[in-house]
């Protein structure tokens, strides 16, 4: 188990924090969510790997539009 740091710039919408929210509780590797002192970045104790958690944060963010 390890805490990282989740970047979450993009979730600027009420929607959007939502689904964070969602996705945050929905995760079985997340044990706990953290505030920082930056508005951007919650600290996730996660109980998967170093290239899970990087892999399951990549999933969060939207796609970018073209």
């Amino acid at each position: 188990m390890s805490l990282y740091e989740l970047h979450i710039g993009w979730a600027e919408t009420t929607g959007e924090r939502r689904y964070l929210r969602w996705e945050l509780l929905g995760c079985d590797e997340v044990l706990g969510v953290f505030p920082t002192p930056r508005a951007d970045i919650l600290t996730v104790l996660f109980t998967g790997g170093r290239d899970r958690f990087y892999e399951w944060a990549r999933s969060l963010a939207p796609e970018p539009v073209a």
